[in-house]
This record gives structure tokens, C-alpha cells and sequence, in this order.
């Protein structure tokens, strides 16, 4: 059991704007659960991650888009997973900071990836 006063959050040395407070496991060697905590505004940018990702948001609200499909807004209460390998960004909405609980099966990383652009639609000929 964890009152909101005993979990121990700490800065990311990997990304500016996110604390993290592990509950279980230790998301630098393997599987974990943990509380993370976004400032209003920051964007992940597009990335990858090793492992599948289960997320449940809890406050604040974020945007998020897998390759290949359009913009979903997340609010408390919603649910995501994202099948490692997957591209994805994701972004807390202005207004307030997004808390949410992930958990992983193995380490948490960011491998930043980019995303083809959609191919340009070729003009109509003209008959």
C-alpha cells in the first residue's frame, strides 16, 4: 500500500519534464510498474519502445498517435497499450500535467524513430 505522501518521485535524467516513482520492479534493468508524472506541454516526440506498454492515465490529458492512425486524446481513466516495436509520440495536453501508471515487461527505454512521410497523391490526368 502506497499513500499518495510516501511515493517517492524522482526527476528523469533521460527526459526533461517527466518524474518517475517506481512501485515495483526498476524500470532501468527489467520489468516494473511505476507512476509517471509529465509537465503540461511536453512532447515525447516520435519513439519506440523495447517492450509492450500498458498505460492507464490518471490525470491530466495527453495526445497520443500510433504510426499509421490518427490522434487519440487520453484523459483520466482511458487506457492504452502499445505493442513494443510500435512507433508512437505522445503529448500532455497545456493546462494541467499528465500523471499516469505504466507498466512494462522489460527495461523502459526510448528509441527515438521517424515516420515516413504519407506518399503524395500523384495529380489527375488530364483527359
Amino acid at each position: 500500500m502506497w499513500q499518495a505522501g510516501d511515493v517517492k518521485w524522482t526527476s528523469s535524467p533521460a527526459m526533461k519534464g517527466l518524474s518517475v516513482a517506481p512501485l515495483w520492479g526498476d524500470p532501468s534493468t527489467g520489468p516494473y510498474g511505476a507512476m509517471k508524472k509529465v509537465a503540461a506541454g511536453t512532447e515525447f516526440g516520435w519513439h519506440t519502445h523495447s517492450s509492450d506498454q500498458k498505460v492507464v492515465a490518471i490525470s491530466g490529458t495527453f495526445d497520443i498517435q500510433l504510426e499509421g492512425d490518427t490522434v487519440k486524446q487520453l484523459s483520466a481513466g482511458s487506457y492504452l497499450f502499445v505493442p513494443g516495436g510500435v512507433k508512437h509520440t505522445a503529448k500532455c495536453r497545456m493546462g494541467s500535467d499528465c500523471l499516469y501508471f505504466e507498466e512494462q515487461p522489460g527495461k523502459s527505454d526510448y528509441i527515438p524513430a521517424t515516420v515516413a512521410a504519407a506518399p503524395a497523391k500523384k495529380p489527375a490526368k488530364k483527359m
